[in-house]
């Protein structure tokens, strides 16, 4: 049995040659015709495959939630175990044994800013000096297309081909 490529490399040829009238034309559909059969049979083999590797995969995907459902679910019973809570409440720096410790610290960085209510969202609510104007352009993509659908050339924009996709029944 020839693969795919081989087979869609012959039923190309033979497209090329029905061109030609000194072809025997019946001749040429038999033998398409077997080529055909060959190639759909190759196809479902190779659907087959795909099938089955979409059936990993979707077992796969299955395993990664139930695993991501089960950190979430210890990552909140850390949460509710609360010890730096607890160490802060009883004014503790640090506590354990020798075997495991854990210590409340500081973190490093610039200090964080908290800001009143707005002040964050609309920065002219603060004086001039600590104001930055940024102009953004975007593209109006409505107006491009519906020039574009109209007939009237926009610089440097066109539709493109649409792409194809691969439906499996």
């Amino acid at each position: 049995m020839s693969t795919l490529f081989t087979l869609t490399a012959d039923m190309m040829s033979l497209m090329a040659l029905a061109e030609d009238p000194e072809i025997d034309q019946q001749a040429l559909q038999d033998t398409f015709e077997g080529l055909q059969m060959e190639f759909d049979d190759k196809i479902e083999s190779w659907l087959k495959v795909v099938r089955n590797l979409e059936s990993d995969i979707n077992e796969r995907k299955a395993l990664m939630d139930d695993l991501a459902e089960k950190n979430k679910r210890d990552q909140k019973a850390i949460d509710r175990m609360n010890i730096k809570t607890v160490m802060e409440a009883t004014g503790q720096k640090k506590a354990g044994t020798a075997i495991l410790s854990a210590m409340v610290c500081t973190k490093g960085g610039p200090k964080p800013m908290v800001w009143a209510d707005g002040i964050k969202e609309d920065a002219r609510l603060l004086p001039e000096k600590y104001q930055k104007v940024e102009t953004v352009y975007k593209a109006d993509l409505d107006a491009i297309k519906a020039d574009l659908d109209a007939g009237i050339a926009v610089p440097g924009v066109e539709y493109g081909e649409r792409g194809s996709y691969l439906r499996i029944k």
